[in-house]
């Protein structure tokens, strides 16, 4: 009978914890969930076009034309949340959030490619992406291949606002 005791009791024991740990590893994860991610070519010495890409995991995209655009402003429009989700699942396969905050930037005269990762709680910024992992430069690739305002058509785009002085 103490045997039998002892054994519930320790289960007990075993099980709170377990539930304990669980739940704090999914008060970790949430927040670490991401909610918007964001690209920005930034200028050269020379004309190279300035502009934000930024995905919310709502789907909807907002591109920000800042330098050396066809159309400066803030436009917005919804690239769907199955598009919006894949993106994001990229930076989640590729493990972004691990990547360093600043790569170092060999020739000055380039433009630069910088991220950020928007969480519900804080934010990952990674600057120089150019010089980092390759898998930076697939995954800004694909966030202007959904998010990018093309030149020669705007369907679908709304006209929000202009950027603010850089």
């Amino acid at each position: 009978m103490k045997k039998l005791t002892l054994l519930i009791l320790m289960l007990a024991a075993v099980a709170g914890v377990h539930a304990k740990t669980v739940k704090k590893k999914k008060k970790q994860a949430t927040s670490k969930e991401i909610v918007s991610v964001s690209i920005h070519r930034t200028v050269c010495f020379g004309k190279c076009p300035d502009y934000i890409v930024e995905i919310n995991k709502d789907g909807t995209a907002t591109y920000t034309g800042r330098m050396f655009v066809q159309d400066t402003g803030i436009f917005k429009k919804n690239i769907g949340k199955q598009k919006a989700g894949e993106i994001i699942t990229l930076f989640k396969t590729y493990r972004v959030d691990t990547c360093s905050e600043m790569y170092e930037n060999r020739i000055p005269d380039l433009p630069g490619l910088n991220m950020v990762i928007n969480y519900k709680k804080g934010k990952k910024q990674i600057y120089n992406c150019k010089w980092g992992p390759a898998f930076l430069e697939e995954i800004a690739t694909a966030m202007e291949e959904a998010g990018k305002m093309p030149d020669e058509s705007k369907t679908g785009w709304k006209k929000t606002g202009m950027p603010k002085k850089p």
